[in-house]
């Protein structure tokens, strides 16, 4: 092993020092030990032998060659020196300092076109606007919840992800992403901080939790704040839309408890298994309410938890039952018709302002069945009593009039009507099992 140095020092004292402290024998071997060279030249509190020796000294190993240029490579202390001749993952330093360079200057010209490219997409979110009187019923529900949640930020300013915590118990930012697809939330890039923003390939790319967002403004040039108390007086008429909504906010609220469960028995689910149990728990929601679900939630990860304590089994196992667990136990409680217990709202899991303004809009609340939700928004959109709906309610409703008198049940019927109608079904879902049960 051999040393080239290259002093930086006229001082013979440390020449003296570098030459002792890179001394080697023929076999390699550093002649003296670090410590016995410690004392030797009087150093600056803090300062280490090797870093003091740096300062004075150049060190290149003619054992290692620059893969760039086979010149050689320049060590830093003695644990970087190779015994044997060998290839360096290293460049020299006349051959880092070139590509340093190159990468600077390919650095500069993609923050230069980052900022032109940020600068011309500021320019056209600028000239966009939106005719707040046409867009979706589910959307204005939307615009009103995030309102209260990031109240005065969403008329007066600009807000990020974080701000809308309190907008939904989960997922809020498919919620906001739903806004920002519809052009109803622009990012303002002039608002937000250094960094959000970079290139990458040939694309823009951002840190969604730093992008600022702001509304859209108004085609017909009213104030944000004239624009939301316009939103207030809508007349809604999207009976589908207004149930997806109210499906998407379940959702979360169920998914949100079953992450307070999952965490305090440790159980981890994958995305997959978020997926698959979200999947179910969607389904679920048509029929049942928040709080039912909650209460099956409750019951299946309290039973994945007895299964980790089992021989064979461990955690991990355990918690990959819960989505099986869940999509069997709601079988079986349609398949036996058992009544599920509701569960009460957790002190700890606000409802969110979406919650909030669905509660006000239509009526309901965790404790409001699916089938029921549907039937006061079909009735709230004016839906039931469409022309369509009483068109194809036409033949069904005569066939059932028809098959209840021929059997003398009419009473009957109109009160199992009435009882099915009470509990959230809608018209064409009551006369249908109605009739079903007749002709079995």
């Amino acid at each position: 092993m051999a040393i080239r140095l290259q002093m930086l020092t006229e001082d013979p004292k440390e020449i003296e020092l570098i030459e002792r402290y890179w001394a080697v024998d023929e076999s390699g071997q550093y002649l003296e030990k670090v410590s016995a060279l410690e004392g030797i030249v009087e150093m600056a509190q803090g300062v280490t032998l090797a870093s003091f020796i740096r300062q004075r000294c150049n060190a290149f190993d003619e054992n290692q060659v620059c893969p760039k240029c086979a010149g050689l490579v320049e060590i830093k202390n003695r644990s970087q020196a190779k015994k044997v001749s060998q290839p360096s993952i290293k460049l020299c330093t006349l051959c880092q300092e070139d590509q340093d360079a190159i990468a600077l200057e390919a650095q500069k010209a993609k923050a230069a076109e980052l900022a032109r490219q940020l600068t011309e997409y500021v320019r056209k979110q600028s000239t966009r606007t939106v005719d707040y009187s046409t867009i979706a019923d589910r959307q204005v529900l939307l615009l009103l919840a995030l309102d209260r949640a990031v109240t005065p930020r969403l008329t007066h300013g600009g807000f990020t992800v974080g701000d809308c915590r309190g907008l939904a118990p989960r997922y809020v930012g498919d919620f906001l992403q739903q806004l920002r697809e519809a052009g109803l939330v622009l990012d303002d890039p002039t608002k937000a901080r250094p960094g959000t923003y970079y290139w990458e390939g040939d694309e823009i790319w951002m840190f969604r939790d730093q992008v600022v967002y702001r509304l859209a403004p108004d085609a017909a040039s009213r104030s944000a704040d004239e624009v939301i108390r316009s939103l207030q007086d809508r007349v809604y008429t999207d009976a589908e839309g207004l149930f997806t909504l109210w499906l998407d906010y379940s959702v979360a609220d169920v998914m949100r408890y079953l992450g307070a469960q999952c965490a305090l028995y440790n159980h981890e689910l994958s995305e997959r298994e978020l997926e698959e149990i979200n999947s179910t728990l969607r389904s679920a929601l048509e029929t049942y309410s928040v709080s039912q679900l909650w209460s099956v939630v409750w019951k299946v990860v309290r039973d994945a938890a007895s299964l980790a304590n089992r021989e064979y089994y461990n955690r991990p196992k355990a918690a990959a039952t819960i989505p099986g667990k869940i999509r069997r136990n709601l079988e079986k409680v349609q398949r036996e018709s058992i009544e599920l217990k509701a569960w009460s709202r957790p002190e700890q899991h606000p409802a969110g302002t979406l919650g909030m303004v669905l509660g006000e809009i239509l009526g309901v609340d965790e404790n409001t069945s699916g089938h029921r939700v549907s039937s006061l928004v079909t009735w709230f959109t004016g839906q039931a009593c469409s022309p369509t709906v009483e068109a194809e309610l036409h033949e069904p409703v005569r066939e059932l009039m028809t098959i209840a008198l021929a059997h003398d049940v009419g009473s009957s019927v109109m009160l199992r009507f009435a009882e099915l109608i009470r509990a959230g079904h809608d018209v064409g879902s009551a006369v249908e099992e109605i009739g079903s049960a007749l002709r079995s």
